[in-house]
């Protein structure tokens, strides 16, 4: 029903853990979205005119909105919602436990053991997740750093490899909506330049959220 909505965060609401939302005030109509506290971090401060992606979930008696900084963790977002016997909070735990890169990674590769470090992830349910959504990863063709050969295997007498790995990196981050300003600021405050792509992602990742907070 709602691909996004942009307005200016009235609140942020961090308490109690599980619980995170994000007021935005749209046009004088403030719409309470449920979101995770990773994805706090990267939508703005209080004051901000930000972006929301969202996904209205419906239930018997009510109607909640899930909303994520960038397209591609939504899209994530509803793929694990659609798995069988995985809720809308449980898949916003794992966009808050673990990045989009880890996840997509993980299912792609059959790596059940990662899925399980976010909470409420047992074995079966991360077999369930791998078995479910693997053809779906394979496809999604959104996700650059699923299909970079930098994730999995380095030639070390490669002399493009590290430009190879920051290519890949700067795809990802563009991809979740990032200005190439950012992400030339966030690389470069990372000094993880002789990194693989994974890596480099991760770090900027942090970086971003700590001068959004």
């Amino acid at each position: 029903m709602y691909q996004f909505l942009r307005g200016i965060i009235t609140e942020k609401i961090t308490e109690p853990v599980g619980s995170e939302k994000v007021i935005l005030d749209v046009s004088g109509i403030g719409y309470e979205i449920h979101t995770s506290l990773s994805a706090l971090g990267l939508i703005g401060k209080k004051g901000d005119t930000t972006t929301v992606y969202t996904t209205l979930v419906h239930k018997e008696d009510q109607m909640t909105l899930f909303g994520f900084p960038s397209l591609i963790e939504k899209e994530l977002f509803n793929l694990l919602f659609s798995v069988s016997g995985i809720g809308p909070k449980t898949a916003l735990n794992l966009l808050n436990n673990l990045t989009v890169s880890e996840i997509s990674y993980s299912i792609l590769n059959g790596d059940i053991t990662h899925l399980k470090k976010s909470q409420g992830i047992g074995e079966k349910t991360a077999s369930r997740i791998v078995l479910e959504l693997k053809e779906k990863i394979k496809n999604w063709k959104n996700l650059p750093i699923a299909y970079s050969g930098n994730l999995k295997t380095k030639d070390p007498t490669n002399q493009n490899t590290e430009q190879n790995s920051l290519n890949d990196a700067r795809s990802v981050l563009q991809s979740l909506g990032y200005s190439n300003q950012e992400i030339n600021q966030a690389i470069s405050q990372t000094n993880e330049n002789h990194k693989d792509s994974e890596t480099v992602v991760h770090a900027a990742l942090k970086w971003l959220a700590s001068v959004k907070q």
